[in-house]
C-alpha cells in the first residue's frame, strides 16, 4: 500500500547534468600530504627555541629554501596533551601543485622527505630518526584558481540552471575560495540562498 502521507519538502536525485558534470570535472585538484612526525625537544635547534620551548603557530617554506615541505604546524605547541612530555608533535604539508610525484612515494619516503627538509631549518642534522604519528595523502587536495577558474564555474552553473532543476545549489572552496574564513562565509550566503529558496515552497 502507497503511503500518502503529506510531505513539505522531498529529494530526488538526478544524474548530474552532463555539460555541467563536465565543466565542474576542470578544476584542478593538486595532491597534498599531511605527515605527522614527532621529536625529542632537545631535536630543536637552539635559535629556533624561545625561552626554551618551541613557541608560535609554524611555518611556511618558501621554494627557495630548497624544499619540498610545504609548511609545518606547531602541532604540541598549539593543543595540550598531544604528545608526552620532552617531545613536540610537528604536522607536515608536502605535495601541491608543483610536486605532485608525492602520490608516487610510499609513507616511509614521504616522512623521509619532510625530516629531510626539517633538519635545514628547525631539526639539528644529527638528531634521531623521528617517530611517525600518521601519514594521509590526498589526491585531490586544495583547488586551484587558475585563470580561467570563474568562466568554468559560471558555465557550470548556467548548465544547471538550463536542466531546470530548481533548488539545486553549488558550494565549496572551489566556489568560493580555500581559506576558512571564506569557506564560512560562503556557507552563510549558501545558507541564504537556500533558505530564501525553501520559503518560496514552505508548508502550509
Amino acid at each position: 500500500m502507497i503511503d500518502e502521507s503529506q510531505c513539505s519538502h522531498c529529494v530526488q536525485t538526478y544524474v548530474l547534468q552532463a555539460v555541467a558534470a563536465e565543466e565542474l570535472s576542470k578544476f584542478y585538484y593538486p595532491p597534498v600530504a599531511a605527515v605527522a612526525i614527532s621529536y625529542p625537544k632537545a631535536a630543536i635547534r637552539q635559535e629556533c627555541l624561545i625561552e626554551g620551548e618551541l613557541k608560535g603557530f609554524g611555518q611556511l617554506h618558501p621554494r627557495s629554501q630548497g624544499v619540498e615541505t610545504l609548511g609545518t604546524i606547531y602541532s604540541s605547541s598549539l593543543f595540550p596533551n598531544r604528545v608526552p612530555p620532552g617531545r613536540v608533535l610537528l604536522s607536515n604539508y608536502i605535495g601541491g601543485a608543483t610536486n605532485p610525484g608525492i602520490l608516487s612515494k610510499t609513507e616511509s619516503q614521504l616522512v623521509e622527505a619532510v625530516d629531510r627538509d626539517l633538519r635545514k631549518m628547525l631539526i639539528k642534522p644529527d638528531a634521531k630518526d623521528p617517530f611517525k604519528v600518521g601519514v594521509k595523502v590526498w589526491p585531490q587536495a586544495i583547488p586551484q584558481f587558475l585563470v580561467g577558474h570563474f568562466d568554468i564555474l559560471d558555465k557550470a552553473k548556467t548548465a544547471l540552471k538550463d536542466t531546470g532543476l530548481k533548488g539545486l545549489f553549488l558550494g565549496g572552496n572551489y566556489a568560493s575560495g580555500v581559506a576558512l574564513g571564506r569557506c564560512v562565509e560562503a556557507a552563510n550566503e549558501a545558507a541564504a540562498e537556500v533558505t530564501d529558496f525553501l520559503s518560496q515552497y514552505a508548508y502550509k
